[in-house]
């Protein structure tokens, strides 16, 4: 199974002073108070366009030139946000991510076939794992395993789900059933019946 996003996280005022920004962007939700802002097409352009000049930091593959000075702006407020990518195919793949605080990098841009690049840009930026899961799970990361995945109409595998479970919850609620004690009671009839012909042959 792949695993390939390219994603801003944060959260609370860090998100939305980015979103300020950058208007383009769009949030999603993810656990814990913690959201995503997909790097899409829209966004990429547009970070693209406003830093020209830019050269991508070595480590990062697939992120729009001026990215860093993106984010290190809208940090400088006091926030902190993280940059991750993936790119896995059937277990095997590489992972970057970076991370700024208060205008600061606190994690270079770095690679690595493991998981230590993406939880330890989330860990400075304050998500704190579970006993059971790592900084990358803790969050929801491994739910949306590409960027279709990050489209407003949710993850590919959870589309059209919805109206199915919707149309059972009006099938319990409506009238279309036979309730347990009219059936009894058309059985007592019909018992019922049976014995008046039965009495009335005899005559």
């Amino acid at each position: 199974m792949g695993h390939s996003v390219q994603l801003i996280i944060g959260q609370g005022s860090a998100i939305a002073s980015f979103l300020r920004e950058w208007p383009v962007g769009r949030v999603v939700e993810l656990r814990d108070g913690w959201q995503a802002i997909p790097v899409d097409e829209a966004l990429y352009t547009a970070i693209e366009a406003r830093y020209p000049g830019a050269v991508r930091p070595s480590g990062l593959h697939v992120s729009p030139l001026g990215l860093s000075e993106a984010i290190a702006a809208v940090t400088a407020r006091g926030e902190g946000l993280a940059y991750v990518e993936t790119e896995y195919f059937g277990g095997t793949g590489t992972q970057t991510a970076m991370a700024f605080v208060e205008g600061l990098e606190v994690v270079a841009p770095q690679t690595a076939r493991s998981a230590g690049p993406i939880n330890q840009a989330l860990r400075r930026i304050g998500v704190a794992r579970t006993l059971a899961e790592d900084e990358f799970d803790t969050i929801g990361l491994g739910e949306r395993r590409s960027m279709t995945d990050y489209e407003p109409e949710g993850p590919v595998r959870l589309r059209g789900q919805a109206a199915p479970a919707a149309a059972v919850t009006r099938a319990a609620g409506d009238k279309g059933y036979v309730p347990l004690w009219k059936i009894g009671l058309f059985i007592l009839a019909f018992v019922a019946v049976g014995v008046f012909v039965a009495i009335a042959s005899q005559f």
